[in-house]
């Protein structure tokens, strides 16, 4: 057994939904990034796919059995740890309790989850048990939405510093992946609607129980944008351009960059390649929208929860991010985030084991901010940063006429 960590609590880190895709390959990526250095549990529903995975991690992490709908076994779970990286989606269906249990119980948490009406539910549900009990609850701490969150951060504080506000953030994306099929189980369920509850003002917008004064506007890209006057000949509809802009707009009303219009799409080099992006999306999300070819779709076709890309396709994977700010005074500056492997899944199980290993590791560098539900940019911001540039990502200003200064 090991002994207390300096918090008082038995690990630092418990993966939760680790033996599903994305959380198989979080603690693949624990075992050989931190391996014993930090003490780490492995937790889900099935006691026996949960001692199978530590067997083939070396035995490196203990195993804690706990269940999705059993408050009792969630609460002894998140009691013994720092923090928590929940990686069991769909969360609107799986991940409310949990959320409870760390809110009530001061337990830290980061999530992978891309479901935006679920988190607004999440905030009107915790975000005053969360404060009370010092918790952070933060949300969006995979590719859903960690590169445009804390780029927009950054870019924020560049035009800040040249003695401007934010005004206006566009995003051009360059991007190879493939959906697994627990983020096609999450996307189906948002087809189908989620009945929101009615609340005074958007929950996205709730800071210290009041509506934040700030606004976000989306622009983003609908279907097609020629009008580029950047090294991109063209951008097209990305479908996680909207949860990022969610997340941008929580940012928002917690940091207070000032009033915002938003703006993301896949950048392409020719204007026949973001044409040709468009239709395959525009066939796809038709065949998805209707009943008989969307079952045919799950039947034959797509990725079954806990199936995935390949690990020779996802090691191919990659994701560039080109950020273009303007200040309320016309102030310009430019970033470039870059992922060299597969961001949807493994770098997706990276970026959740790094949020959450800042809540606990990094505690003294967080120590000032206090219990809610946050956004990556919120809470853990360049503490963060920092540690997603040590182990794979790069961040850039790219201003012109100032060169190039890296993190």
């Amino acid at each position: 057994m090991w002994p207390m960590t300096s918090g008082g609590k038995q690990y630092d880190l418990t993966i939760y939904g680790a033996t599903g895709f994305t959380g198989r390959l979080a603690a693949r990526y624990v075992a050989r990034t931190y391996g014993t250095s930090i003490r780490w549990a492995v937790a889900g529903r099935s006691k026996g796919k949960l001692e199978k995975l530590q067997s083939e991690l070396g035995g490196a992490p203990a195993v804690v059995v706990a269940d999705g709908d059993d408050m009792a076994a969630l609460k002894e779970m998140v009691s013994v740890t720092s923090a928590v990286a929940a990686c069991a989606g769909p969360f609107a269906r799986y991940g409310s309790k949990l959320v409870a249990a760390c809110a009530e119980l001061g337990t830290d948490y980061a999530d992978i989850t891309g479901e935006s009406d679920w988190v607004r539910e999440m905030i009107t549900a915790y975000d005053d048990a969360a404060r009370a009990s010092g918790a952070r609850i933060v949300h969006f701490c995979g590719h859903d939405c960690v590169p445009w969150d804390l780029s927009t951060l950054m870019l924020a504080r560049r035009i800040e510093s040249k003695g401007d506000a934010l005004k206006k953030v566009e995003f051009y994306d360059e991007l190879r992946s493939l959906p697994s099929g627990g983020t096609l189980e999450t996307a189906f369920g948002i087809l189908a609607g989620r009945a929101r509850a009615k609340t005074a003002f958007d929950p996205l917008l709730r800071h210290e129980g009041a509506k934040a004064t700030h606004k976000t506007i989306a622009r983003n890209v609908n279907a097609l944008d020629f009008s580029s006057k950047g090294p991109f000949a063209a951008r097209s509809f990305f479908f996680m351009a909207g949860v990022n802009a969610n997340c941008v707009k929580r940012s928002n009303a917690l940091l207070g960059y000032g009033d915002l219009t938003y703006s993301e799409g896949l950048a392409f080099a020719s204007k026949f390649a973001a044409l040709a992006n468009f239709l395959q999306v525009a066939v796809f999300s038709m065949l998805a929208l209707l009943p008989p070819t969307r079952f045919l779709l799950r039947k034959f076709v797509l990725p079954k929860p806990g199936e995935g890309p390949s690990d020779e396709f996802m090691a191919s994977g990659y994701l560039r991010v080109t950020g273009v700010a303007v200040g309320q005074r016309g102030t310009t500056a430019k970033s470039l985030m870059t992922f060299s492997v597969d961001p949807g899944y493994l770098d997706t199980a990276r970026l959740v084991v790094e949020s959450a290993l800042a809540l606990s590791l990094d505690a003294e560098k967080l120590k000032h901010v206090p219990g809610g539900v946050y956004t990556p940019a919120a809470c853990q911001g360049t503490v963060l940063l920092d540690r997603i540039c040590k182990t794979g990502t790069t961040f850039t200003f790219l201003d012109e006429g100032e060169g190039e200064a890296k993190l």
